[in-house]
């Protein structure tokens, strides 16, 4: 008897041929999610995104901040039910859905000039975010997991990054080229493209997550957090000096634009530009922990780079000289783009494991709270006078520089 074989004396028998059982390559799901995250950031409109809105859009610089504080709100509802959701149908649908949510976004932006569907647009681009937030990287970790390689899980996300950030980089100059010679309107529609491939490429992973947790509320989650960070004086100080700088410093993206604008920069060179502030922006962010081993105390580095954006900030509002400009807005981005990782030792030193995705999530709220409040402020300042806006940014930011509760020994 070969493939039957008898198991007992009363003529019963049963397959003899071990069941196979289908190994899953879950390893794939690492390369793949590198292309999509590239994919999924080819945004060619974000060189030109300020020209896009007041030119093509026909909105002022106010209604744009206004959008963003909407999207803000809109993605802070979003995040309610997006864990349930995850947890429901899997990391890999969600993250599909995302992807999907994001390129129709791209085709209603572009559709046609109105605030009212710029608002829609913008609550298909919160939705995306919302679920691809927490999904993406539980994803990551789950294969890893599977794969028994959680330890490379930072390296990993330090590597998407990395990949984000290329896309934003190459797409940013494409834009540019796109807007001179084309249309901007054409610089979101063809987002669509990129968008729609990193879609597909999120279909062809493998889910890693094998079993259904209890999903408990998001709303539960921020109440813990809240009390967490609460309970902790020097988490208080580490969160303050981190929110406060890190909202100033944003509005760099927004206002650049406009800035090279005033300046009578050529639309063909925003995206060139923006390419560069994205490279000092990765060059930084590998550079920042040599520099502070340099300063020996990483409060002095925070005092130095602090001051230092600052000051780039107050002469932006003197110089009209546009080599001198573009130098200055590249020093805001390498010293205050990745000012962040000044603060990761610090602020997970002083939370429980058990509790860091809680905290570190009600963080991320209370950033993009008090972004949203910021953002008609600023838009409405840079409406009146641009100059103003940086000479403000750089005084506050240097207040904050000397006033910081934070010690050296809280980093």
């Amino acid at each position: 008897m070969t493939d039957l074989e008898r198991t007992n004396g009363t003529g019963e028998f049963q397959l003899a041929t071990e069941q196979k059982t289908i190994e899953i390559d879950y390893s794939r799901n690492v390369p793949k999610f590198y292309l999509f995250s590239f994919f999924l950031f080819f945004h060619t409109s974000i060189g030109v995104i300020v020209p896009f809105f007041m030119e093509w859009g026909q909105i002022t610089f106010i209604e744009i901040t206004i959008l963003q504080s909407y999207f803000l709100f809109m993605n802070f509802l979003f995040e309610v039910p997006s864990g349930a959701i995850a947890d429901y149908l899997g990391r890999k649908y969600v993250i599909t859905i995302a992807a999907f949510a994001i390129a129709l976004a791209t085709l209603i932006y572009s559709s046609m000039p109105s605030i009212f569907i710029f608002a829609i647009g913008e609550t298909f681009f919160a939705l995306g975010e919302a679920l691809l937030s927490g999904a993406g990287e539980a994803f990551l970790y789950d294969t890893l997991k599977k794969t028994n390689q959680e330890e490379r899980y930072t390296k990993i996300i330090g590597r998407v990054d990395s990949f984000l950030l290329i896309g934003i980089m190459i797409s940013g100059p494409i834009g540019s080229i796109i807007a001179e010679y084309i249309s901007l309107q054409f610089t979101m529609f063809f987002c669509f493209f990129p968008s729609f491939c990193a879609a597909l490429i999120s279909l062809s992973f493998k889910e890693p997550n094998d079993h259904k947790t209890e999903h408990k509320k998001y709303l539960h989650f921020l109440k813990q957090g809240f009390i967490q960070i609460k309970n902790s004086k020097v988490l208080i100080f580490l969160i303050i000096d981190k929110i406060s700088v890190g909202v100033l410093i944003y509005f760099m993206f927004w206002t650049s634009q406009l800035y090279l604008d005033v300046l009578n920069v050529p639309i063909i060179f925003f995206g060139f530009i923006l390419s560069m502030m994205t490279f000092t922006e990765m060059v930084f962010l590998n550079f920042i922990p040599k520099f502070m081993k340099w300063f020996k105390k990483r409060k002095r580095y925070l005092m130095f780079s602090t001051v230092l954006v600052g000051l780039a900030f107050i002469f932006m509002s003197f110089t009209n000289i546009i080599p001198i400009s573009i130098g200055l807005i590249l020093i805001v981005t390498g010293f205050g783009f990745p000012r962040w990782l000044i603060f990761v030792d610090g602020i997970n030193k002083q939370i429980e494991p058990e509790n860091r995705a809680t905290v570190l999530s009600t963080i991320s709220m209370i950033f993009g709270i008090s972004l949203a409040i910021m953002n008609p402020i600023i838009g409405f300042m840079a409406t009146w006078n641009l100059y103003a806006v940086f000479l403000f940014l750089g005084i506050t930011i240097i207040i904050i520089a000397f006033i910081t509760p934070v010690k050296n020994e809280h980093l």
